[in-house]
């Protein structure tokens, strides 16, 4: 039996996942998304426990009221 598949057993073989920082998803498409861009400004760079990549938080205005989302991107080069 592979490792990664006894993840899920239980006992010892569980993934380490309590220090995670987040899911990290793309934006939810609205009108800015499908009809060109939005700007956003990459707050932080983090480091994800578990995961081999870093993770960007970035925020992005809202378009339609006063308030600023806060994403969680996996950070590319």
């Amino acid at each position: 039996v592979i490792r990664s598949q006894r993840k899920g057993a239980g006992s010892i073989f569980t993934a380490r996942t309590h220090r995670r920082k987040g899911a990290a998803k793309l934006r939810s498409i609205d009108f800015s998304e499908r009809n060109g861009y939005i700007r956003g400004l990459v707050k932080e760079i983090i480091h994800d426990p578990g995961r081999g990549a870093p993770l960007a938080k970035v925020q992005f205005r809202d378009p339609y009221r006063f308030k600023t989302h806060t994403e969680l991107f996996i950070a590319t080069e």
